[in-house]
């Protein structure tokens, strides 16, 4: 078929506009090309300005390298303006940003980076209050932008790139809500994506960040050692990672690997731990534990979904073994730390921080056996180091400890079983129970550390203890036996136990049965009275005991002597104790009435004075004894002390002489 004139003429006009229209392309291209770098930086500083409503600067030249496959980008001297009210005038600051794209992927709509290196970046966060942060920008006034981008949903797509490199990088994190000041230094960045690329590309290029981190006022430097940029976006692949954190001498060591780096989740590490105390551990943690000696603890850190947790621990702390396991659930905003402990050896003198005491002896760190050595030195016996109130209030934990064996010199200790309770400031110590001289000491112990001053409970036991276990592998153990127990019910307030006994009310009973108590015990106390033994328990080597009764009655830290009785085999020794818990002061009378009239003619009272720590003993030769017989006074004494019974009764065995004497007081 022929094409007419007009057919011809038609196909001539559209080849022309057709050429005519790819000139101009050719010529649109040719002048983005040309002026894109000035176009490029214009938009970028004008839009990028609008959007995050404050001023984004490019100072420096813009050069684009264009080519089919890659392009490159070079900038110089990019900062973005600090919010309002903050100290630093820039936010973010980069000296010099390269990067490459693909071209022909900008035309369908997407962007795929080659590499990208950063040179000096500078980025700085900083929150004043839960609503006040400099990093609040219009384009993403209805999102969470920290949860977007820091902490990504499952959405998430790690950017497509080949390298990413940082060079002399700085982050700081400020965080008055917290607490918490971050500086650190990004010494260098990279890795590879070897995904689009062949298998040689692969680097093993890791990243490498030093710095400081400040929180509750307590600096710790840290150092960290990670995997390469592949790693970190393949979630089929373990993310390596070594953390070392020091604060002063508290270091922490993490090795391990994490299933998603980004989130923070399937962590599989070993952890180490060590320190001078445990306490020192709540500026890195929040939870509020003892002040105890010299520390060193290794196990196994994971984490599943918001719960860490330390698993299989072992260590010591001080002269003490421990092991165990712990969790700590951070999905809530107070947190819940979880924890079953086990001691097979437990050292005594690692146990003072639960009751405001520095640790002691040789295990103990030297600033902590100095400061026990000035409590020892001092004229005050009760702790008074105050409870850290807002420790307690930031966390809530549920802490069981088990003490198969303690050693402990001067006192009998078998084990201990204690529960430690805290759930919003409220802490409970329940159950409370220490294995003691062949008995125990059990009940429950209260604080409410919501209130500035805060109130304690203490209810306590104390079950068939054996008197002569406080003197075993000792000259007086043969000549000194019995059981004895009673209870202690007090309530006070004060952040430390002086001041809660110095406010306490309450009451404190002890009854003793069937024993003996050695005069030579007394002898070797280096007291003033051994002219005065003969007369006040007689000539035998040790004085058998019947039946013995305190009752203190306690209000506003002063403790009365209601009830003092002691019914031995000779006599009947009774008097009256004040103790002032406030000014740790004692004041004391026991009198000796015979129960045959042809001994004990001189009835000279035995006194007790001075400073609770150390008291004077003596005797008051100008004031008479008491009057009465020893019979009347007993069952006029020991009848109301039928229900303390069973503190010295195993089953439904009769303590004899206690029992048998206070029927007889009764009838």
């Amino acid at each position: 078929m022929r094409l007419t004139f007009n057919h011809r003429s038609f196909l001539r006009k559209l080849i022309n506009a057709v050429l005519a229209v790819m000139l101009v392309i050719v010529f649109v291209i040719a002048m983005l090309v040309i002026f894109s770098e000035q176009i490029i930086k214009s938009l970028a500083e004008s839009k990028g300005s609008e959007k995050l409503g404050r001023a984004l600067v490019i100072e420096g030249p813009v050069h684009i390298d264009w080519h089919w496959n890659y392009t490159n980008v070079n900038a110089e001297k990019i900062w973005l303006a600090n919010a309002q009210g903050y100290p630093e005038a820039k936010m973010m600051s980069i000296e010099h940003l390269y990067f490459s794209f693909r071209t022909l992927k900008i035309f369908v709509g997407s962007v795929e980076f080659g590499d990208v290196i950063l040179t000096k970046p500078y980025l700085i966060l900083d929150k004043k209050s839960e609503n006040d942060y400099n990093w609040n920008f219009p384009v993403f006034s209805d999102a969470k932008l920290l949860d977007e981008t820091v902490l990504p949903d499952d959405r998430y797509e790690f950017p497509v790139f080949k390298r990413l490199e940082l060079r002399e990088g700085q982050f700081i994190y400020r965080d008055a809500v917290k607490g918490m000041d971050l500086n650190l230094n990004l010494d260098s960045a990279s890795g590879r994506d070897v995904k689009k690329g062949k298998s040689s590309e692969q680097s093993n290029n890791g990243f490498r960040i030093s710095g400081s981190v400040s929180m509750q006022k307590q600096k710790f430097l840290v150092q960290a050692v990670g995997g390469d940029l592949d790693s970190m976006r393949d979630s089929s692949k373990d993310y390596p990672l070594k953390l070392d954190i020091t604060m002063g001498p508290t270091k922490v060591n993490f090795d391990g690997a994490f299933k998603d780096p980004i989130k923070l989740t399937g962590i599989n590490a070993s952890l180490n731990i060590s320190g001078h105390s445990l306490a020192d551990l709540f500026y890195l943690t929040a939870i509020p534990l003892p002040i105890t000696p010299p520390y060193t603890l290794n196990g196994r850190l994971t984490k599943t979904g918001n719960v860490w947790a330390y698993e299989n621990f072992k260590g010591k702390v001080g002269g003490s073994d421990l092991a165990g396991n712990l969790s700590y659930d951070v999905g809530s905003k107070r947190g819940f730390l979880k924890a079953n402990l086990v001691s097979n050896l437990l050292d005594s003198k690692d146990l003072g921080g639960f009751i405001g005491l520095s640790p002691s002896g040789e295990n103990a760190a030297p600033e902590q056996r100095k400061a026990a050595a000035e409590k020892k030195a001092s004229s005050k016996l009760i702790p008074d180091v105050p409870l850290n109130l807002q420790r307690l209030r930031g966390t809530d934990l549920d802490v069981t400890l088990k003490a198969q064996k303690i050693v402990a010199p001067a006192l009998p200790f078998k084990g201990m079983e204690v529960r430690f309770y805290l759930k919003n400031g409220l802490l409970d110590l329940d159950p409370f129970m220490v294995v003691l001289a062949d008995g125990k000491v059990d009940g429950k112990i209260e604080i409410d550390a919501n209130k500035d001053v805060p109130p304690m409970k203490m209810n306590l036991g104390l079950h068939n203890l054996s008197l002569g276990q406080f003197f075993a592998n000792t000259r007086f153990a043969k000549t000194t036996e019995g059981i004895f127990g009673g209870k202690l019910n007090l309530a006070g307030t004060g952040a430390s136990l002086a001041d809660v006994l110095a406010s306490s009310n309450g009451e404190f009973t002890i009854i003793m049965s069937g024993g003996k108590i050695s005069q030579l015990l007394i002898e070797a106390s280096d007291l003033d009275i051994a002219q005065a033994l003969p007369l006040f328990l007689g000539k035998d080597k040790s004085t058998k005991i019947r039946c013995g009764v305190t009752d203190f009655d306690v209000k506003d830290g002063i403790l009365k002597s209601k009830v003092l009785v002691l019914d031995t085999h000779d006599s009947l020794i009774t008097g009256n104790v004040n103790i002032n818990l406030k000014q740790e002061l004692i004041s004391a009378k026991l009198d000796a009435k015979p129960k045959d009239s042809s001994i004990f003619s001189a009835q000279i009272p035995l006194t007790l004075s001075g400073q609770l720590k150390s008291p004077s003993v003596g005797l008051d030769k100008k004031k008479a004894g008491s009057k009465g017989t020893a019979a009347v006074i007993l069952s006029s004494i020991l009848a109301p002390f039928a229900a303390i019974l069973p503190f010295i009764e195993v089953g439904d065995a009769e303590n004899v002489d206690c029992r048998a004497l206070i029927n007889q007081a009764q009838k």
